[in-house]
C-alpha cells in the first residue's frame, strides 16, 4: 500500500465537492496539501476545515483553463515545497444540451477545463517526478469516457481524451524505464453532486454517493491501481461494446436509459 505520509498532494478543484473529499483522505494519512481553486471563499474554507485536523495545507486561486498561470503557480509550489509527489486531476465542469444549441463558449470552456489543463498540469509537475522516479497522477475522467451519452458531446469528448492521454503519457514514462512514477484514472458514472444534479442514472446502475465513491478510488491509488471504474456496469461496458454490434449496443443502451440520462440536467 502506497504511504503518503509527508508527501506534498495537489489537488485542482480542491475548494470544495469531491476534489474536498480527496484532500481529507490524503490529510489523514499524513500527507501536505496544495489546493488549487477558482473560488477564494471556498479555498478559505476548506483549508480552515483541514488545518483545524492537523493538515498542513497551501492554497491558491487558480484558473486551470490559463496555462500561463498553472505554470507560475507551479513553480511557486515547487519552490516552496520540493516538489508534488501527488497530482489529482479533479477540476471539471458539465453543461448538458444538444450540440447545435450548446453555445461555442460552453463547449470551448468543457474541453479547457476537463482535457487541456491536464497538459499543462502534467507538463508542470511530471519533469520533478521523472528526476525523482517517484510520484503519482490521478486523473479524473468519466464513464463518459467509453461511452458516447447523448447531450453531452463536449464532455464526452474530454473524457474520452482524458484517458487516451493518460494512455500515452504512462506508455511514454514507462519507456523512459520509471517505474516509481505511476497513473491512476479514475472512472465513475454518475456521482451525486451538484455537477450532476438532475440527471438519471441507466437501469442497473445507481447514483454513486462522493464519499463512497472517493473511498473506493483512494483505496485504489494506495494499491497502485490504474484504471478506476464505477460502478459494475462501467467495468463491463468496454467489453460489451467491443463484442456488440453498434446497432444492438446503441438498442441496449436505449433500453436501459443511458441515451436519456442527461435529459432532465439541471447542474451547473
Amino acid at each position: 500500500m502506497r504511504n503518503v505520509q509527508g508527501e506534498t498532494v495537489l489537488i485542482t478543484g480542491g475548494g470544495a465537492g469531491m476534489g474536498l473529499l480527496w484532500a481529507k483522505k490524503f490529510a489523514a494519512d499524513g500527507a501536505r496539501l496544495v489546493l488549487w481553486d477558482l473560488n477564494e471563499q471556498a479555498l478559505a474554507t476548506a483549508a480552515a476545515e483541514l488545518r483545524a485536523q492537523g493538515a498542513e495545507v497551501l492554497t491558491d486561486v487558480v484558473n486551470v483553463v490559463d496555462r500561463e498561470r498553472i505554470y507560475a503557480a507551479a513553480a511557486d509550489v515547487q519552490s516552496k515545497t520540493g516538489g508534488v509527489s501527488v497530482l489529482v486531476n479533479n477540476a471539471g465542469v458539465v453543461f448538458a444540451g444538444p450540440l447545435l444549441d450548446t453555445p461555442d463558449d460552453k463547449l470551448a470552456l468543457t474541453l479547457d477545463v476537463d482535457l487541456k489543463a491536464l497538459f499543462w498540469t502534467t507538463k508542470a509537475f511530471l519533469p520533478r517526478m521523472l528526476e525523482r522516479d517517484h510520484g503519482h497522477i490521478i486523473n479524473v475522467a468519466s464513464a463518459a469516457g467509453f461511452i458516447g451519452v447523448p447531450l453531452m458531446p463536449a464532455y464526452c469528448a474530454a473524457k474520452w481524451g482524458v484517458i487516451g492521454m493518460t494512455e500515452s503519457v504512462r506508455l511514454e514514462v514507462a519507456r523512459l524505464g520509471k517505474k516509481g512514477v505511476r497513473f491512476t484514472l479514475f472512472c465513475p458514472s454518475f456521482v451525486n453532486t451538484g455537477m450532476f444534479a438532475g440527471a438519471k442514472p441507466p437501469m442497473l446502475t445507481k447514483l454513486l454517493e462522493p464519499q463512497a465513491v472517493i473511498d473506493i478510488a483512494y483505496r485504489a491509488f494506495k494499491r497502485d491501481q490504474y484504471m478506476v471504474r464505477e460502478p459494475f456496469m462501467v467495468k463491463i461496458t468496454p467489453a460489451l461494446k467491443a463484442l456488440l454490434p453498434v446497432k444492438l449496443f446503441d438498442t441496449v443502451s436505449d433500453m436501459l436509459g443511458a441515451s436519456q440520462s442527461m435529459a432532465g440536467w439541471k447542474g451547473h
